[in-house]
């Protein structure tokens, strides 16, 4: 009898556990998709003046993908960073305009651009600035642009002002 009802529970918890739905199989709802070339304008890529030099980072990332596996839209992703050295330090504050633009793949036809304002903080006292002061900022923006623009072929351009 205990053998009986060992096997009834077992079989009943096997078949149970068989159809239960997993709640972690959720499908991201991002497609991620190969980024267009993306360069660093050249002459853009520093701005200098007597009291401060913003450089803008080789080392930046761009992520590409679909809001929904569907989508008419795609989505670029830009990370990257600014290092702002501070010859004679005497404001707390950097304003820096991060400018994105997107051409066709011969490079002929500007198809889209959008411009990021940031301010740079100086993120120490006063009472402890050395002469020269180095700091480095970590941004994150994102441009929309049609799908049917980027399948194409398109480039990315990026730069400050």
């Amino acid at each position: 009898m205990l053998k009986l009802f060992i096997l009834i529970m077992s079989s009943f918890l096997f078949f149970n556990a068989c159809s239960i739905k997993n709640p972690l199989n959720n499908k991201s709802k991002y497609s991620f998709i190969d980024c267009p070339q993306t360069l660093i304008l050249a002459p853009a890529s520093k701005i200098s003046n007597d009291q401060v030099t913003m450089t803008l980072n080789k080392g930046y990332s761009v992520n590409c993908y679909l809001p929904e596996p569907d989508s008419t839209e795609v989505v670029i992703e830009y990370n990257y960073s600014i290092e702002t050295l501070y010859k004679i330090p005497n404001s707390k504050t950097e304003k820096i305009e991060f400018i994105v633009f997107i051409t066709n793949k011969k490079e002929d036809i500007k198809i889209y651009e959008e411009s990021f304002f940031k301010d740079i903080a100086i993120n120490i006292s006063e009472d402890e600035m050395p002469e020269l002061y180095k700091e480095v900022s970590n941004f994150n923006d994102k441009i929309i642009i049609a799908k049917n623009l980027y399948e194409n072929g398109i480039k990315s351009f990026i730069a400050i002002n």
